[in-house]
């Protein structure tokens, strides 16, 4: 990456038809702090590995700022570039400190790697003479050119690769499996090699500011004719933030940022007022609004209302956030994101330094429920339409990393899901700041192609690991994946989930302790019914016990007359088959006598027909009358004694019929007397089952 291409990953934006414009015309101070800045970490920790010492480093760094206070701009122009000036005077201010009486702590903080990653960079320091470990640090960890370092150390170049190659040798030799690849741009284990710990300033005091030779406007300076400035309460890259009264309004603060930059043009005025323009598109009560704006001395200035509170990088140093406190804080910010989104707007430099919690009026101090976040900053915001990128490293999304790693041009567009990246790692960070990361020896190129490829770590505490699935979607690679700045503020609700459940879980107790006891009272009140209908039903159970005992003596006398009973039934359908046999016989008697009866008839019928026939014949003949006479009383006396014959059969007949009638009589008296037996088995059947 060229010095251009690393100074742009600050939070400075390029507009690429303002380069003609006049936009760059500026102050010496504010060349010399654009040139520090995007280094400023890399040469305290190069200053302070130089002296050996991280206090003495300290002061060394800030020799070199107030040496820059007073350096010809020009001077950081000569080739190869800026940054191969600044750790040329970095070197020689080190070298200078070093020499210098007094005690060398020579104990540095270096970056903690514990187990035998750790013990393999030790070595590896210890294994290296301080050239050798020189030109690794500039060259991976400060990742410096060859050109660079040539004339950081002032060695030819040719000497210098030379150099370099033998350094990476001997280092591949100590770190042995460790070692990275040959062909590698940049190595990361030689980054972490030299890279002191993040807390190293911190225990220190904190790197010194960079001093700039920009004055601040006098007190009492009327702005516009209308604001009265009190003091500077902030400066950054462009300009410096004053805090100022409305003399219009009395008592009324209000905070006056003025650009430091005059606009000498018609096209510089109208890039200064493109932040003017793109908040004026947008309203929303967690996103600054600017209430005024004018020209002093033909730089910008613009109104925006005073904030008492303090920045979420500021509370993020006094401890973690609570889930619940991040929740009030980042649902704001993310419906104030989607109305930004909302008008095309991208705002590219999400980050705690630019979210700023104020207090509302009237609400209790110690409490975080009165905190209104307010996203500020758009300074470097894009419209869609727009290719200009911005933005602070730690918080680029990788599609802007690959984007600044392919030098700005190609790569996958940048949307605004990289505004949701980078609002979700503030979250993140804010969760547990102790574990966030950090750009390692202040190496960014190696820092911003890591983030271009790896998602930044998840936190480690145990209450926040629940929410490892929701982060990976917040902080995907896949700029797709992650959801849109309402869905987010949406999505938030998980910050709070587990107590919601307690405190659902509370409710429910709230009022199910009252309903239990008052089940407990019903149910003792169902016991004792139930014992004292136990009691009673024991009672009713021996009444029981006693009646059966008598049904049973009962049954059994039941029982004896019903088997009487069944055997005189028994006896009397015995005799009605007997009867019901003679019957049968004698109906076939009848049927035998009949059939007699019917033969005789027969004959008889043929006897009057033989006698009629002699009768026609006797009158036919006219026969002799005593032949026919004789004939005639010899048949008649025939017919006389068949007559007697058939008198004879028919009085038998009629007396057999007589006795037949006679016996039928008598198997209907039987029959009867045998269905009231059956009536009266019947009977005793029912009683005896009743008895049962």
């Amino acid at each position: 990456m060229n010095a251009s291409s690393a100074n742009a990953l600050g939070t400075v934006a390029v507009l690429p038809d303002a380069r003609d414009s006049g936009i760059y015309q500026t102050s010496p101070g504010l060349l010399r702090r654009r040139a520090l800045g995007p280094w400023a970490e890399g040469i305290a920790q190069y200053m302070a590995i130089r002296v050996g010492d991280a206090a003495r480093g300290r002061a060394a760094f800030q020799s070199l700022s107030r040496l820059l206070s007073s350096l010809p701009p020009e001077e950081l122009l000569v080739a190869p570039g800026p940054r191969a000036q600044l750790y040329r005077l970095a070197r020689s201010i080190a070298e200078t400190e070093r020499a210098m009486p007094g005690p060398i702590a020579e104990d540095l903080p270096w970056r903690d790697h514990s187990g035998r990653h750790g013990k393999a960079l030790a070595k590896l320091r210890e294994a290296l003479d301080p050239d050798d470990a020189e030109l690794l640090e500039l060259r991976h960890a400060r990742e410096l050119s060859v050109e660079e370092i040539a004339c950081v150390l002032e060695r030819p170049v040719d000497a210098v690769e030379l150099a370099l190659d033998t350094a990476e040798a001997l280092a591949r030799k100590a770190l042995g499996k460790a070692a990275p690849d040959p062909v590698a741009a940049n190595a990361t284990v030689y980054v972490e090699a030299f890279a002191l710990a993040r807390s190293w300033q911190e225990l220190e005091g904190g790197l010194p500011p960079i001093e700039v030779d920009e004055e601040a406007l006098e007190p009492g300076t009327l702005i516009g004719g209308r604001y009265a400035v009190v003091d500077r309460v902030g400066t950054g890259a462009f300009g410096d933030v004053y805090r100022a009264e409305d003399v219009e309004v009395p008592g009324h603060q209000i905070a006056l940022k003025l650009l430091r930059q005059p606009s000498l043009s018609e096209a510089a005025r109208q890039s200064a007022l493109r932040e003017l323009k793109l908040n004026a598109a947008v309203f929303h009560p967690s996103l600054v609004q600017f209430k005024d704006h004018g020209w002093y001395e033909q730089r910008l200035w613009f109104v925006m209302p005073w904030y008492e509170g303090e920045t979420l990088e500021a509370r993020m140093k006094r401890g973690a956030l609570s889930r619940r406190e991040a929740r009030r804080i980042f649902e704001p910010l993310a419906r104030a994101l989607a109305a930004l989104h909302e008008t095309g707007i991208r705002h590219q430099d999400i980050k705690p330094e630019n979210i700023l919690l104020t207090r509302l009026p009237g609400t209790d101090p110690e409490s975080d429920d009165g905190i209104l976040p307010v996203l500020i900053d758009l300074g470097v915001a894009a419209t869609e339409q727009e290719t200009m990128l911005g933005g602070t490293p730690l918080y680029f999304a990788p599609e802007v990393a690959k984007r600044f790693v392919r030098e700005r041009h190609g790569g996958p567009d940048v949307t605004s899901a990289a505004d949701v990246f980078a609002l979700a790692l503030s979250l993140r960070n804010a969760l547990e700041p102790g574990t966030q990361e950090d750009v390692a020896a202040g190496a960014i190129q190696a820092f911003v192609e890591r983030r271009a490829e790896e998602m930044p770590p998840l936190p480690e505490a145990r209450d926040l690991r629940y929410l490892a699935p929701s982060l990976r979607t917040w902080l995907s690679l896949d700029a797709l994946e992650r959801p849109s700045a309402l869905e987010l503020a949406e999505e938030l609700a998980i910050l709070t989930a587990p107590e919601e459940r307690r405190a659902r879980r509370g409710r429910l107790l709230r009022w199910l302790v009252p309903l239990m006891t008052t089940l407990a009272a019903i149910f003792v009140l169902v016991v004792w019914a139930l014992d004292r209908r136990a009691a009673q039903e024991e009672v009713a159970a021996r009444q029981a016990r006693s009646a059966a005992a008598e049904a049973r003596a009962d049954y059994i006398v039941a029982d004896a007359r019903r088997q009487a009973l069944e055997e005189g039934h028994a006896s009397l359908l015995a005799q009605y088959e007997r009867s019901r046999m003679s019957r049968e016989e004698l109906a076939e008697s009848l049927a035998t006598q009949g059939g007699q009866l019917r033969i005789v008839r027969g004959e008889l019928a043929r006897t009057l027909e033989q006698l009629e026939g002699a009768q026609q014949q006797a009158t036919r003949l006219g026969g002799t009358l005593a032949d026919a006479q004789r004939e005639s009383e010899r048949l008649r006396g025939e017919l006389d004694a068949s007559r007697s014959e058939a008198g004879q059969r028919l009085r038998e007949r009629d007396a057999a019929r007589a006795e037949v009638e006679r016996l039928a009589a008598g198997l209907q008296g039987a029959e009867a007397r045998a269905r009231r037996e059956s009536d009266r088995a019947d009977a005793a059947e029912t009683e005896l089952t009743e008895a049962r």
